[in-house]
């Protein structure tokens, strides 16, 4: 009988996990309970924040693989001195994007509660990256005009302080990156741009047509990870 396996991607804002059965479930941590996870034989985890929750979950498995970056896997060399400060999502990510475009010059995108690029070469040559504040951070970072709302406005300028604030932010991060997909096209034409995390379905009217959205590229990582080690 074959080994189930569940993949866990262990965020800074929730948690989300992919069953035996394909199924992709996640939950803020507010609401998370580890009795909400599924039965399996392994699991598969990244974790960049919150590891309180790895020691809560790790028990629950016959055998818990937490992974960690590393320097030369499978066809993907990170361009890190040090790989282990490479956040683990990061690099189960470009192992999923890899996975989906094979030989391909891959710009990564994820954005969500900080925003992360990385390119990765048609060889797997990881060319390094930039990590740069997301939505959320930005319309936190000015103590006068900060606010909780997240909204992603239709229009351009405004007429009131408030949206003139949340269109400035909005429009701070469209434009950081539209203007990291222009360089990268500028430099491999026959590339391809990969994009993920929670604020893309906001936002994903205001970028490229051509570029590709995924809803779980650190959970496919992961699913490669363990089919290479397992």
């Amino acid at each position: 009988m074959s080994q189930s396996n569940l993949f866990i991607d262990i965020g800074n804002s929730a948690i989300k996990w992919r069953t035996p059965d394909s199924k992709v479930c996640s939950e803020k941590f507010s609401n998370f309970a580890s009795s909400t996870l599924p039965q399996a034989d392994s699991a598969w985890v990244s974790a960049v924040a919150n590891l309180n929750i790895v020691e809560d979950i790790k028990t629950l498995f016959k055998e818990f693989n937490l992974i960690q970056s590393q320097k030369n896997f499978n066809n993907l060399l990170v361009a890190y001195d040090d790989p282990l400060s490479l956040g683990s999502d990061r690099f189960c990510a470009m192992l999923g994007s890899m996975n989906h475009f094979p030989q391909r010059p891959i710009l990564l995108m994820d954005i969500g509660s900080a925003m992360t690029f990385d390119i990765i070469d048609g060889t797997g040559f990881h060319q390094g990256g930039l990590i740069m504040p997301g939505l959320e951070a930005l319309r936190k970072s000015f103590t006068k005009f900060e606010t909780n709302d997240l909204s992603v406005l239709d229009t351009y300028l405004a007429s009131d302080t408030e949206n003139a604030w949340k269109n400035g932010t909005q429009a701070m991060l469209i434009s950081s990156i539209n203007n990291q997909i222009d360089r990268f096209q500028d430099k491999y034409t026959d590339g391809v741009v990969a994009i993920c995390g929670g604020t893309v379905d906001e936002i994903k009217n205001q970028l490229p047509k051509s570029i590709q959205i995924f809803d779980n590229l650190v959970l496919d990582g992961l699913e490669c990870y363990s089919q290479t080690v397992g």
